[in-house]
């Protein structure tokens, strides 16, 4: 009797072992799912398809010439494209500008001078 029991139960726990493996994986579905959404419709790649998405601003500011002190404002964020040293005004070129805060400095962008608080990237004063 106690063989019979011993076979059963391991039968048993190899059926239920063999069933648990050949369970589907649902982990992916979603991703699998989009693929198949996605994958019906019509995809060309252009040289601006990555461009399409939201993550991305249409109005980029290397795409046209930027008149800051026509296009922004005192207290708009200043952008990350204009903050590279080759726009910071040197110290010979300062001396003709008003005094900087403490944090903040000045950016020449198509002749207009900016001031930016450096902390907030926000735009202080613009002078053209």
């Amino acid at each position: 009797m106690k063989k019979v029991l011993t076979t059963i139960a391991l039968s048993l726990s190899a059926l239920m072992a063999t069933s648990a493996m050949a369970a589907p994986d649902h982990r992916y579905d979603d991703h699998q799912r989009y693929n198949h959404a996605t994958s019906q419709q019509d995809h060309r790649w252009d040289h601006n398809s990555r461009y399409d998405n939201n993550r991305y601003n249409q109005n980029r500011y290397d795409n046209k010439r930027v008149n800051p002190s026509r296009d922004w404002r005192a207290g708009q964020n200043f952008p990350r494209v204009f903050s590279s040293s080759s726009y910071k005004v040197s110290d010979r070129e300062a001396r003709r500008l008003p005094n900087t805060n403490r944090y903040q400095q000045w950016y020449k962008i198509n002749g207009d001078y900016v001031l930016v608080n450096e902390r907030t990237d926000r735009i202080v004063r613009i002078i053209n």
